[in-house]
């Protein structure tokens, strides 16, 4: 809950100081959101161990191999990294620029997924 207001404070200020700048100086601006980011990637980087450490342990109870988890994980780093940068570049008023950065995201998560689709296809195989 802390990081929660934590995270709620910085973004309305940078926000509301990222709004009055931006009439003087747009780069100035777009480095203060950045700079935000940055800052709430941090916060948050802290509350997400204990939900890595219940996933790591529910994999262990299910004998799920790192192989076949391993690609959820990245693609959901992936989606949110790739989300975030899209929507920093759609601030700067490049939308075309983030429509390519959500696109590049999601052919990265099929890349990624490769490993996970193939071992479902031979289990597909071994069953039949």
């Amino acid at each position: 809950m802390e990081a929660a207001l934590k995270l709620t404070a910085l973004g309305l200020t940078a926000a509301l100081l990222a709004l009055v700048v931006k009439k003087q100086s747009p780069e100035l601006a777009l480095a203060l959101s950045l700079c935000a980011c940055a800052l709430g990637a941090g916060l948050l980087l802290k509350g997400i161990v204990p939900v890595l450490n219940l996933a790591r342990s529910l994999a262990d109870r299910a004998e799920l191999e790192g192989s076949l988890t391993a690609p959820l994980w990245k693609c959901l780093g992936l989606g949110l990294l790739t989300e975030l940068a899209a929507s920093v570049c759609a601030d700067a008023g490049q939308s075309a620029l983030a429509k390519l950065v959500e696109l590049g995201g999601g052919l990265l998560c099929l890349v990624v997924s490769l490993p996970l689709l193939q071992a479902v296809l031979a289990l597909i195989e071994e069953l039949i």
